[in-house]
């Protein structure tokens, strides 16, 4: 297997390009990490009142002077913002000024459409180190968003509001104290951020700002690891238990009907009709957590794709008591290790668990150190039984310079145990940008049929400088024959080779961006056979018309002898994206590519948007295709398409409706069409309802209507 010469000639062109355009590229920051800001105190808390006339407000943190991190600019709009505390609450309060640029405000309902509208936000770290991030937002009509570092289901109790006059308009944020891990005592230091959604230009701005943050679409921004680069927030004196959540117990009861009423997601086949979960806080910063009869009866999301995948399908985990907390047990995703694959692998992959009856877990932070201890029993529909512990443990400083972690799975299936402990280091050089990285992890397994020790290993290592316009990285993967741990994620073991990969981030006059990416591997196996070899690059850019337009090239070669018999298998695509006002409230994208995809010669294409209609109503619709072609089938292809539509009751309650039919078999997919239809409220004491008709994970409609209320006693979601 070789790099043939046209390959050659992309990586070479993809170089030049990137050269160019790091020399084009002009940043001026904010504020930095360096800074230092005296909190401010007061002794009553001000008005809830988005205009800031109250007098508190003149002692306040104040800020200005935002960067746009999407263009690598001076924000071109004014953005002020204040914060104060007590011991009760964080207030936070914001004037924006937004001259010729349209006011977006469609969304009413709370924790729905982030970042299709217009909205201000600001970021805590209470742990000063990077571990203990939170992030709260509201909109020009004082709808409210959050997220914490912990938990992927955060969503306490906090009040927001807002007033819209003209071009301009003003929020006000009260935050609880007790919504926030926060360590009591005096001359305490947080580090922390404001920052802002432009929902007509796509626009994100930061108060701090670094070359080396990126931006990304919401969810996915704000990015948590940014705050290694916020300022501080000085002298704050927090009463011992200000900051410790409140204890909390959600109890749910469930009922389903219908004839697909037993039906459920990760092979569950018997419904529960009860259970509870329970969160209690031993410190401001440390919980234990509990979970008996979990249910996962209404909280599947579409994951449904046609489009066929060289490697095993990295799978989004929903289920509550494995996404909250989820980053305390997988610390070696913390740093990049390497390797061709967009999923990486990891020692403990949660979706690879089945049902499971019981779980318990202790989770959280202290200083720099974020650890957890997981265990769970349960039984299989099909009567094989798991009960594994799961461990995390990881050592970072705040300004992520140096980085320690270990943690492995103790897994006892029916089939036979399986343990696996992976330990790493990493470090930072700030003035150089040199990035450097090891990890090595260690399996032993046992099975049932031969109860001989397997052993197998894992090993990466790296070296990249990292800087505001450019990356260079160069990491070696070594992975051993068989190694594969049975609650984690392996794309493919036996090989062993180098990984390099380049990016750059430039400005040019007329362009929002220009980026982009190369990345090159080769692996072997261990008797020398290649078994693997890619290269990807691609070319990204975003005009100040809102139109986005990236190409990209993907070759790629694999070597599978257990599904093959030894035959090289290309897989390789030639793509072009366009899209239109990404970032904004009505985004157009469309995509197509087509190459050699194993034994047959495959084409795909995508096309969708979403749109709001009013403020109670939003659209979104996707027609995706695949066509293949081989002299072993033929011509053959498949077609996915789908709409669905929400509307706004209230700031607390939606009903939405989803439709996607798939048909035709020359794809990834089970053709069939699917119907499902939810409702969910939320009460004022933080409990909720659900009712639901059908997933919208499932190939076809399910014919199950499900009502299921959630009780939920003391702290609020995720504390």
């Amino acid at each position: 297997m070789r790099i043939s010469p046209s390959y050659r000639y992309i990586y070479a062109f993809g170089v030049v390009a990137s050269l160019v355009a790091a020399c084009a590229l002009q940043a001026n920051a904010a504020v930095d990490r360096s800074h230092l800001y005296p909190a401010a105190l007061v002794t009553a808390p001000p008005a809830f009142d988005p205009s800031l006339t109250d007098p508190a407000w003149s002692s306040a943190v104040t800020a200005n002077g935002f960067e746009d991190i999407t263009t690598r600019r001076p924000a071109p709009l004014d953005t002020t913002a204040y914060i104060l505390y007590d011991q009760t609450n964080i207030y936070v309060g914001f004037k924006v000024s937004q001259n010729g640029v349209p006011i977006h405000q469609e969304q009413s309902t709370n924790d729905v459409g982030f970042g299709q509208d217009d909205a201000v936000g600001v970021c805590i770290d209470t742990s000063g180190a990077g571990t203990q991030v939170y992030c709260f937002e509201t909109t020009p009509r004082g709808v409210r968003y959050q997220q914490a570092s912990e938990s992927a289901r955060y969503a306490p109790a906090w009040r927001a509001t807002a007033k819209v006059d003209g071009s301009s308009w003003t929020a006000m944020m009260v935050i609880p104290m007790k919504d926030l891990r926060a360590p009591g005592g005096k001359n305490r230091t947080w580090l922390f951020n404001f920052i802002r959604i432009c929902a007509a230009t796509g626009e994100h701005y930061s108060w701090a700002y670094d070359g080396l943050m990126q931006d990304s679409q919401p969810p996915n921004w704000p990015i948590f690891t940014d705050a290694r680069w916020w300022p501080s927030l000085t002298g704050l004196d927090i009463a011992a238990t200000a900051g410790r959540p409140q204890p909390r117990a959600e109890i749910y009861g469930l009922e389903s009907a219908g004839r697909d009423r037993n039906q459920f997601g990760q092979g569950q086949q018997t419904a529960r009709n009860e259970g509870i979960d329970i969160t209690y806080p031993f410190t401001s910063t440390i919980a234990a957590v509990g979970t008996l009869n979990p249910d996962f009866s209404n909280v599947e999301v579409d994951q449904q794709t046609i489009v066929p995948q060289e490697f095993r399908r990295n799978l989004f985990e929903y289920r509550p008591f494995f996404a909250q907390g989820a980053q305390y047990f997988t610390p070696d995703q913390l740093v990049p290790a390497g390797g061709f694959d967009s999923a990486p692998d990891s020692v403990f992959y949660s979706p690879s668990i089945g049902t499971f009856d019981r779980g318990e877990k202790v989770e959280g932070t202290f200083g720099a150190q974020a650890f957890g201890l997981l265990e769970v029993r349960g039984v299989e529909p099909d009567g094989s039984s798991i009960d594994d512990t799961v461990f995390g443990f990881d050592h970072i400083l705040p300004n992520r310079t140096f980085l320690l972690w270990t943690n492995g799975v103790l897994a006892h299936h029916s089939i036979g145990d399986d343990s696996t402990i992976d330990t790493g280091i990493a470090g930072r050089n700030l003035s150089s940008g040199l990035v450097w990285g090891y990890n090595q992890a260690v399996e032993d397994r046992r099975l049932m049929f031969d109860p001989t020790s397997q052993f197998s290993y894992l090993r990466n290592e790296f070296l990249d400088v990292h800087k505001p316009n450019y990356e260079v990285f160069q990491g070696y993967q070594d992975i051993g024959s068989g190694y594969g741990p049975m609650d984690g994620f392996t794309t493919i073991d036996d090989s062993h080779g180098p990984v390099y990969m380049f990016n750059f981030a430039g400005t040019t006059p007329g362009l929002k961006s220009w980026t982009g990416f190369f990345t090159g591997d080769r692996f072997e196996t261990h008797d020398g056979t290649v078994h693997q070899a890619d290269f990807f690059g691609s070319q990204d850019i975003v005009t100040d018309k809102l139109v986005h337009v990236n190409v990209g090239v993907n070759v790629s070669e694999l070597d599978d002898p257990f599904f093959t018999g030894g035959v090289t298998l290309p897989f390789n695509i030639t793509s072009l994206s366009l899209g239109y006002r990404d970032g904004t409230p009505t985004p157009f994208d469309t995509f197509y590519g087509a190459g050699n995809f194993a034994n047959f010669y495959l084409q795909q294409f995508q096309i969708a948007s979403t749109h709001p209609i009013g403020n109670k109503f939003s659209f979104q619709w996707a027609y995706d295709g695949t066509h293949e072609r081989s002299d072993a089938i033929g011509v053959d292809g498949q077609l996915l398409r789908s709409v669905g539509i929400g509307d706004s009751l209230g700031p607390d309650t939606e009903v939405t409706l989803a439709y996607r039919a798939i048909s035709g078999r020359g794809g990834f997919a089970s053709p069939g069409d699917n119907l499902a239809a939810a409702f969910h409220t939320k009460f004022k004491n933080g409990s909720e309802l659900f009712v639901n008709f059908g997933t919208p994970a499932a190939p076809a409609t399910l014919d199950r209507l499900i009502i299921k209320y959630l009780l939920r006693i003391g702290g609020g979601a995720g504390t």
